[in-house]
């Protein structure tokens, strides 16, 4: 009897210091094709920072391969980390906001990385450009480590406007849904890449590294990986009906997203 309080008091002392020693725990949740996999690699190389580079959701994942409890032990399993300033991964905006994990998103307020791409024409060419990879219409990869090439591709000009108007309304949800977090940072495709077609090294500008570093609680770093954009070109090297495209865009609420093509 005399050793169980002993016993007890040294649990609750181990607990304690793991509680100490536990990372903050954060989670990017971006949309669909804007730089979230480039974002997560770059904090991956911050020595502060545990960040998952995939998304531990996707079916194809090593969480989900190698643990296989439910969805919310699998977020908990990555943000429980210890030895790290900020434990954090990405979500796309279907997995944060699933009816499993968004509640439990809510109750235990993570810092939230909000990231999203303010042109929705390129984002939506992007899109359906992947989609059509993923079916083999296409040989383009979604990540490379190599210097892309272009890949032209015919999209229907009304199949282009219908996705961007989609994508606009999942960002309207997704900013009334992150209104409820209490620690929450935006940054768009063009704050973290430098530009919808920049050429510059694969890193995060300067001044958007700073702003996530400070927003994380980590010390500035110099923030990039060996990811290459797969397609930093204009839509006209992108699209062989790209006059079609660029007529019925004109004639649209995007017309402003147009650039110089």
């Amino acid at each position: 009897m005399r050793g169980r309080p002993y016993r007890a008091a040294a649990t609750v002392s181990r607990q304690n210091d793991q509680t100490q020693n536990m990372a903050r725990a954060a989670i990017i949740i971006a949309a669909i094709r804007s730089g979230g996999t480039f974002l997560s690699h770059c904090l991956s190389n911050h020595p502060q920072v545990f960040c998952d580079r995939g998304e531990p959701l996707h079916h194809d994942s090593v969480w989900v391969n190698n643990l296989r409890p439910n969805r919310r032990h699998l977020l908990a399993a990555v943000t429980n980390q210890t030895g790290y300033h900020v434990s954090m991964c990405k979500l796309t905006y279907a997995q944060a906001f699933h009816p499993h994990i968004w509640p439990w998103l809510e109750k235990r307020q993570p810092l939230v990385v909000w990231l999203r791409r303010e042109n929705l024409i390129r984002q939506a060419v992007s899109v359906l450009i992947n989609k059509q990879a993923r079916r083999g219409g296409v040989k383009r990869a979604q990540h490379t480590f190599r210097e892309a090439r272009p890949v032209q591709v015919e999209l229907a000009p009304e199949q282009v406007l219908a996705k961007a108007r989609e994508l606009r309304s999942h960002d309207g949800q997704a900013r009334a849904r992150l209104a409820r977090m209490s620690k929450m940072l935006a940054v768009t495709y063009a704050e973290v890449t430098g530009g919808e077609m920049a050429t510059s090294a694969e890193r995060l500008p300067e001044e958007t590294a700073a702003r996530l570093c400070a927003f994380l609680g980590v010390r500035p770093e110099v923030l990039g990986c060996d990811l290459q954009r797969v397609n930093p070109f204009p839509l006209r090297e992108l699209l062989s009906n790209w006059p079609a495209v660029r007529a019925a865009v004109r004639k649209s609420e995007f017309t402003g997203m147009l650039g110089d093509g």
